[in-house]
């Protein structure tokens, strides 16, 4: 297996509470280990039943409360992610970090090295997402061996690592830096990273052992993304959409972005959602002509190509309500 799953940290907590049934949530891409996770607990706890959700996890933002109380748990297994403290589920729940085992090889550290020289970084901020945020030290220990000062910040929520980001949270990255190096795999957060700091950034992926500079295409994701901004504040009617997901609801954001909407003459409706697609919105009255998504960020960014209508993020609707356009808010 090539993630450390911490089972000795769920192995302690069923032995001190004591369930008769544990539901065990599992990201996109870990569910894939959930039986052979099953099968240890199972080894070690005869009397307890184990059930494992298919639904989509997208974050610790999205923790089946409504499932495990559907199924009958009494204790949630949440794997992949720290905990994300803006709710309370009524399901006790255990978050299980899982860290991956892979590591940095000299020869991509330099190659980035080389790259933060070109662009002539000299203070280098060091973020990951949680499975590669064990690498940061050795990484900024790389750097400042061959002359770099480095960073790494705290995100927002009391119980995330250093330099841990979320795809709503580049908090770790709010400094001064000249450039940005974001250890993950995919697209998304190094993405976040650049959107959020508009410097020089760099994807270090672990799982193909390689550097990229993600810079050219944050800038044209930022150019699109700066073109919905200007096609929606002519617009007249607005929907908000409220997630329904358990961390996604955000009720006091709702209505500031309401408020702030009618307080500069827009005609806005709620809807509630539990997952934004395209046919989603599609089926929604089409009077409505931009809508403003508040359960997750990411959703505007990734699907910026395929939405009919301007689809923003919360950050970008505050741009139209402040009317200050010239600096680009990402995500919130």
């Amino acid at each position: 297996m090539s993630y450390d799953f911490d089972e000795e940290r769920l192995f302690r907590e069923i032995e001190i509470r004591k369930p008769r049934r544990v539901l065990l949530q599992f990201p996109e891409g870990l569910r894939r280990y959930s039986v052979e996770i099953v099968d240890k607990l199972r080894d070690r706890f005869r009397d307890v039943d184990f059930v494992i959700s298919a639904e989509p996890s997208w974050g610790a933002c999205d923790v089946a409360d409504d499932e495990a109380q559907l199924v009958g748990a009494d204790l949630i297994a949440h794997f992949g992610h720290t905990p994300y403290p803006w709710y309370s589920s009524k399901t006790p729940t255990v978050y299980v970090p899982v860290l991956s085992r892979l590591e940095l090889s000299q020869e991509v550290m330099t190659d980035l090295a080389e790259r933060l020289r070109t662009v002539g970084a000299r203070r280098v901020n060091v973020s990951a997402v949680l499975q590669h945020v064990h690498l940061i030290p050795k990484l900024r220990k790389f750097l400042e061996a061959r002359g770099f000062e480095t960073s790494s910040g705290m995100a927002r929520p009391p119980y995330m690592l250093e330099g841990q980001v979320l795809g709503c949270d580049y908090y770790a990255v709010r400094d001064d830096s000249d450039a940005f190096v974001n250890v993950s795999g995919g697209r998304f957060h190094s993405l976040g990273v650049a959107l959020a700091t508009q410097r020089p950034t760099f994807k270090l992926d672990p799982y193909e052992n390689r550097v990229e500079d993600v810079s050219k295409e944050a800038f044209r994701v930022l150019k699109v993304r700066l073109a919905k901004v200007f096609e929606a504040k002519d617009r007249e009617v607005w929907g908000i959409i409220r997630g329904l997901k358990l961390g996604q609801n955000r009720p006091t954001l709702v209505n500031f972005l309401k408020r702030g909407l009618e307080g500069i003459g827009k005609k806005v409706y709620v809807f509630t959602n539990r997952i934004v697609t395209v046919d989603a919105l599609r089926n929604l009255p089409n009077e409505v002509e931009v809508f403003v998504v508040t359960s997750c960020p990411r959703v505007p960014i990734d699907d910026v190509y395929n939405f009919e209508k301007p689809v923003l993020t919360p950050g970008e609707a505050k741009m139209i309500i402040s009317g200050e356009l010239d600096k680009y808010i990402f995500p919130w």
